[in-house]
C-alpha cells in the first residue's frame, strides 16, 4: 500500500524545528521519493482547508498547527 502524501507531509511538519517552505517540504520528501510536488501541494490544502492544521505565514513557510482530534 503506498503512503498518503497527507500523512507524509503531516509527519514532515510534526518533526520540523520551524516553519518550513512548500520546498523544503518538497525537498525532504523527495529523498525517499514518496510523492510528486503537487501530490505535497494538495496536501498541504487539504490540512489547512479540512482540518485547519497548518498555517501558512506571511514568508509562505508552513507550520503543523495540529487540531481537535489530530494530536
Amino acid at each position: 500500500m503506498d503512503a498518503d502524501p497527507a500523512d507524509s507531509v503531516r509527519e514532515v511538519l510534526e518533526k520540523a524545528d520551524s516553519p518550513m517552505s512548500t520546498s523544503e517540504i518538497v525537498q525532504a520528501l523527495s529523498v525517499s521519493d514518496k510523492h510528486q510536488e503537487h501530490e505535497i501541494a494538495q496536501s498541504l490544502d487539504f490540512w489547512r482547508r479540512e482540518h485547519h492544521a497548518v498555517v501558512e505565514d506571511d514568508e509562505g513557510k508552513w507550520i503543523w498547527q495540529g487540531g481537535p482530534g489530530l494530536d
